[in-house]
């Protein structure tokens, strides 16, 4: 058990450190509609 919390705790460091390597936002906007979920329709707001 100690062992899958260490490999989720690298695998969410690497992700935070690739995302800031790469200066993408780290910030999260709300699902409020399945059709959120698709790209071309938050396009077209």
């Amino acid at each position: 058990m100690f062992e899958l919390i260490i490999v989720c705790l690298v695998q969410y460091f690497a992700a935070y450190f690739c995302l800031k390597s790469s200066k993408q936002s780290l910030e999260v906007t709300p699902v409020k509609s399945f059709e959120d979920y698709f790209i071309e329709s938050r396009n077209n707001r």
